[in-house]
């Protein structure tokens, strides 16, 4: 009977002690504060742990009130304790309306004056700027909704729409359907938010079968009787009774009852009870190279007559009104990369042709690459590279910026060096939909107007010692 025992206690130590280790591994070093102090004074703390703090005479919490909270979460505090001088501002909490030049580590300084703006949906009433004085800002703008603001898309039947959902849309806002299988767009396929409303959604109509398409010279069937009928193009017609028919580029053609029949190119005829009979050109041959545009019946098939149709992982095919008959068009969701043929076409032994990859993008969260100033976790698409923010500054606070490149599903990061903030209030020609940051150099930015004929415009953008200079847009040759 004491086995048993000895075997649970011997246990019980063991899940404890692993409970024990894993609490360890996430556990966070206690953190470092100039200027202030901890209600506790451990050298580490467990996962999940509030840790509480308040600062010196003089100074206070870089959050809101006298004292403020970290939790440990993995191995990583929720944020910084800082203290900063009393006399000096916070982020403000104005609903809708955020600092033009985000503050240095949630420091806004005494007597400095800030640029505000709205997000998409909302305007400022009254001026865009506020002072920090003692502690406090000034009267703050007010961001409003907009009056002229668009509601929810309307539906399309047998469609989706590929942008994400929003409650209220801003004057210029487009969005684009996508039909489902076996539907195409009747019109266009997209619509806009002008003037509070949305300009004519598109119409996703059935894509007609080969088999149910009138003969157009692309593989349709006719028949004509009494006064013949004419086809071109692979067509395949039959007259009786008197009748004339003429069938070109390999198509074949039938006349009975003193029919006139005739087929050139390597096509087949027949003729009977006194008909004449015409044919040119040699037998189609199997190696032929296709056109172009492959017709039924050649060394492609419709895509409907193959069967179930092909799957990618994180993709889709969408509907082609031109080519959707001999091909499907494949695309990938958000921030995949379409790898390899972006048709797909089906053989005449009813085989799919060689199907794409949407490669994965590379993600970069806050907590791996802490060296980084994101505010949220970021992505960078296969084989592509983003210029994003990072920590640290220079003495007269310009912003550093790294490199960030996505390869075979591996982010390469390189050194933070001197760059140059692009905000979306100061350039606003550029179309830009949230603050973006370059490096050192020229670079070209597409503008978001184009000229009279419709071509796109761009502008130089130029980064040198911290200092930005955008160009205005011009038609690129």
């Amino acid at each position: 009977m004491g086995e048993p025992k000895c075997l649970f206690f011997v246990l019980l130590i063991w899940c404890l002690g692993t409970v024990h280790a894993q609490d360890s591994q996430q556990s966070c070093p206690k953190p470092k504060l100039k200027q202030g102090y901890f209600g506790s004074d451990e050298e580490t703390y467990q996962h999940g742990t509030d840790l509480y703090y308040a600062c010196d005479k003089g100074w206070k919490p870089a959050v809101e009130g006298w004292w403020a909270m970290v939790k440990c979460e993995n191995r990583k505090w929720s944020h910084t304790p800082q203290c900063i001088d009393e006399n000096d501002c916070i982020a403000p909490d104005n609903p809708n309306t955020k600092v033009e030049t985000p503050g240095v580590n949630g420091r806004y300084p005494n007597g400095k004056t800030f640029r505000f703006e709205c997000d998409g949906t909302h305007e400022i009433n009254g001026p865009v700027i506020a002072t920090c004085e003692n502690g406090t800002w000034t009267t703050l703008p007010l961001c409003e909704e907009k009056k002229v603001l668009c509601g929810q898309p309307p539906p399309v039947t047998n469609a989706v729409i590929t942008s994400e959902y929003q409650e209220k849309f801003q004057e210029g806002s487009k969005i684009n359907y996508k039909c489902r299988d076996s539907y195409t767009y009747e019109g266009t396929d997209s619509s806009v938010c002008q003037s509070g409303d949305w300009t004519t959604s598109p119409k996703c109509i059935r894509t007609p079968f080969s088999t149910e398409t009138a003969s157009t010279g692309e593989g349709g069937s006719s028949t004509s009787r009494g006064n013949g009928g004419t086809s071109s193009g692979r067509s395949h017609s039959t007259s009786s009774g008197g009748g004339h028919s003429t069938s070109s580029a390999g198509g074949h053609s039938t006349s009975s009852a003193g029919g006139h029949s005739t087929s050139s190119a390597g096509g087949h005829s027949t003729s009977s009870g006194g008909g004449h009979k015409t044919s040119s050109g040699d037998e189609a041959s199997p190696n032929v190279r296709p056109s172009a545009r492959p017709q039924p019946g050649g060394p492609f098939l419709p895509v409907d007559r193959c069967g179930e149709k092909p799957t990618v992982d994180n993709g889709d095919f969408i509907s082609d009104s031109d080519r959707n008959r001999m091909a499907l068009t494949f695309t990938c969701i958000n921030y995949y990369k379409l790898v390899g043929p972006e048709q797909v076409m089906c053989h005449n032994d009813q085989r799919w042709s060689e199907l794409p990859i949407c490669k994965a993008p590379c993600t970069i969260d806050k907590i791996t690459y802490d060296l980084l100033d994101l505010t949220k976790d970021m992505f960078v698409k296969e084989g592509e590279s983003q210029t994003l923010l990072c920590k640290i500054t220079d003495a007269w606070q310009r912003p550093f910026v790294a490199d960030v490149q996505c390869q075979n599903g591996q982010v390469a990061i390189g050194r933070c060096a001197l760059g140059c903030k692009l905000d979306r209030w100061h350039h606003h020609w550029l179309g830009l939909t949230q603050d973006m940051f370059v490096k050192e150099g020229r670079q070209t930015w597409n503008c978001n107007q184009k000229d009279y004929r419709g071509r796109r415009l761009v502008a130089n953008v130029e980064c040198q010692r911290g200092y930005l200079r955008a160009g205005r847009c011009y038609q690129l040759n």
